[in-house]
């Protein structure tokens, strides 16, 4: 039994692990008071964490990722759920990608018009409101400097 030990202990303590991170990616949190569910996304990529945020007042749970190959980085945010007009608030951490960013539909650019861009030092933030007719919309946000591993949410 004692030989198993490590293995169950360590088994056991995966599992919890995972647990709360999935709660964290599915359960929104209204933090604020402000419009809309909150999302947190922590994505791992090369052995580093970032946290994406997505304020959303859509009836569907966003998934977000990452892609980082050599011409562009990319954070990808998707809804997949029934028509409806709601809004998106990603937030993008600035040493995940960074550069010229730009927000991209359809494999469109947006034009500047349809979204806010805002950014601090440690962030930049889109906003944007979006009728969903589609069972998925599909969003990315685009940098042409970033982490340049390419992996998925944790």
């Amino acid at each position: 039994m004692k030989k198993y030990f490590p293995v169950v202990f360590l088994g056991i303590l995966l599992i919890s692990a995972l647990i709360v991170v999935g709660g964290t990616l599915t359960n929104p949190t209204e933090d604020d008071g402000s419009e809309g569910n909150l999302y947190t996304f922590p994505l791992c990529v090369a052995d580093n964490t970032y946290v994406v945020t997505v304020r959303s007042n859509s009836t569907a749970v966003p998934t977000v990722s990452y892609s980082g190959t050599d011409v562009l980085k990319i954070v990808t945010i998707s809804f997949m759920g029934d028509p409806e007009t709601a809004f998106c608030n990603v937030t993008i951490p600035n040493d995940l990608i960074w550069g010229e960013l730009s927000l991209v539909f359809k494999y469109y650019e947006m034009d500047e018009d349809y979204y806010t861009k805002t950014s601090n030092s440690t962030h930049t933030s889109f906003y944007f409101e979006y009728y969903q007719v589609a069972l998925l919309k599909h969003f990315e946000v685009r940098g042409t400097e970033g982490v340049p591993e390419s992996l998925t949410a944790s």
